[in-house]
């Protein structure tokens, strides 16, 4: 495990491949065991977090190796880490304190990002920051796949929400891989709306094309599903184009370019309206998954993508996805995001199930499990929550009806740490160990008129998730080094 870790956020360290200027450091600066220590009178959401903080970290190493830091995001014994998983464990990294980590990686990625590659960048990097050879021979030769892009796009727009770094929304390096991406890549690949269901099984391929030949069939594939011939669109990558498009224009929003920011959005609207049109069955009740060259549908892996990338508005439809998710037997690639998905969803017990359950399953090794359950108990049973765009923090106590206490010690937000501690699901105390002054959304399941904040009582607005859970909230302000405690009042 590593012995320290440096700051997340604005004081996060600038590693090779973008650019940033030096930040001051307004926070004490803390050890991996001080970042995000967890308790609870559950003693088995205790037990499955503390094993997943100690599991993740020790795949974290620090900037001796020629890549810089880099956390293991790949399988076992690779010494590497690809797009999708990093895209995928990098909120829960940030929890840990490996801000710096996730920033050097997402630099890896959109730096070699190159026309020769058919603006593809490489699928997975190692150690000696070099493409992993397992997924790389040549430019012409290797294993990608093409969600990756996006599935990109929507992290580091994370990441910004998260640690308040604006490089990943001018930074030169980004940039260029965010314009590359949404133009070139996507003309180059076919992926436009108006031709991606019409768009051949292999693209680009070299005058010695092999179909036997993994290198050649597998540069570009249109899924995160690798194992279906035939296959021309999977549901993933419509819905990672769509979270992908949607990043893209909240990140050209930010930058105060709103005409670029609807085109982005438009485009994204436009891929929604093809999985919501054209991928829903009435007949059976959920998505179709595969699109083949013969123009037919199939089903198989994928599903969960549409929740984890908030592609569908219609709230049947949602429900009945999670069903379908329920029914079925999945990899732990897939359930390492079920917990923080189904407590987002308010399907509290099935994301408990599986938060306390992975510890213990088949190729629990796998690094995306333990990421996903610290992201599991801060996102989804602490319900905590950033952005930096409206210098918000929002908490929301999903803890089981007879579990009495939660806390976690300083989680990664901004320039510096907040605490937490929820009470049941009547009373949360939170403090700002950061360098500002932040909005805290405080929020509680249930329907309440008000809610009193140290004495004071505020007025509650209130929301539902897809489960049906009333929830209501009030925005109080918290200044820099103050703690606050907030309670439901009950008639």
């Amino acid at each position: 495990m590593m012995k320290q870790l440096m700051l997340t956020g604005m004081a996060a360290i600038c590693l090779a491949g973008c650019s940033s200027s030096p930040k001051e450091n307004v926070v004490q600066q803390l050890t991996a065991d001080q970042i995000a220590v967890f308790t609870s009178t559950d003693k088995q959401m205790e037990n499955a977090y503390s094993w997943a903080k100690k599991t993740a970290l020790s795949y974290a190493h620090d900037e001796n190796d020629p890549v810089g830091k880099w956390y293991e995001a790949a399988l076992p014994q690779r010494e590497a880490f690809c797009m999708r998983d990093v895209s995928h464990q990098s909120v829960g990294a940030h929890m840990l304190g490996l801000a710096g980590h996730n920033k050097n990686m997402f630099s890896r990625f959109a730096e070699n990002i190159s026309e020769e590659k058919d603006w593809c960048t490489y699928w997975e990097i190692n150690r000696y920051n070099k493409p992993a050879p397992a997924d790389y021979a040549s430019d012409k030769e290797f294993w990608y796949n093409l969600n990756a892009n996006f599935d990109v796009m929507q992290a580091c727009l994370k990441m910004y929400e998260w640690t308040g770094d604006k490089d990943y929304l001018t930074d030169s390096c980004f940039t260029n891989f965010y314009d590359k991406s949404v133009c070139e890549y996507v003309e180059r690949w076919a992926l436009e709306p108006d031709k991606i269901m019409n768009r051949p099984p292999y693209m680009n391929t070299s005058e010695d094309f092999n179909p036997n030949n993994n290198f050649h069939t597998c540069r570009g594939l249109p899924s995160y599903v690798e194992n279906f011939r035939g296959l021309t669109v999977g549901i993933d990558l419509l819905c990672a184009l769509y979270a992908g498009f949607n990043a893209y224009g909240t990140i050209a929003e930010l930058n105060g370019d709103s005409s670029k920011a609807q085109e982005a959005y438009q485009k994204a609207e436009a891929y929604r309206r093809i999985v919501e049109e054209q991928w829903w069955s009435d007949e059976n009740s959920y998505y179709q998954t595969f699109w083949t060259k013969e123009q037919k549908f199939f089903r198989g892996e994928g599903v969960p993508f549409v929740l984890w990338f908030n592609v569908s508005q219609n709230t049947k439809r949602i429900q009945a996805t999670v069903e379908d998710i329920l029914s079925k037997e999945w990899n732990v690639e897939n359930m390492s995001a079920f917990p923080v998905l189904f407590y987002r969803l308010g399907y509290y017990e099935d994301a408990y199930r599986f938060l306390t359950s992975l510890p213990q399953m088949n190729r629990s090794e796998y690094p995306e499990v333990s990421y996903g359950i610290v992201e599991g108990v801060i996102g989804g049973t602490m319900g905590i929550d950033a952005s930096a765009t409206g210098n918000v923090v929002t908490t929301l106590s999903r803890l089981p009806i007879n579990t009495q206490e939660a806390e976690i010690k300083n989680v990664p937000v901004f320039d510096g740490y907040i605490s937490v501690k929820h009470q049941g699901r009547e009373a949360t105390t939170i403090e700002n160990h950061t360098g500002k002054e932040l909005n805290w959304m405080a929020s509680f399941v249930g329907e309440y008129k008000q809610i009193k904040v140290d004495g004071k009582v505020y007025d509650a607005t209130q929301s539902s998730d897809v489960f049906g859970n009333i929830c209501s909230a009030c925005s109080i302000s918290l200044p820099a080094g103050t703690s606050l405690k907030a309670e439901i009042v009950t008639p």
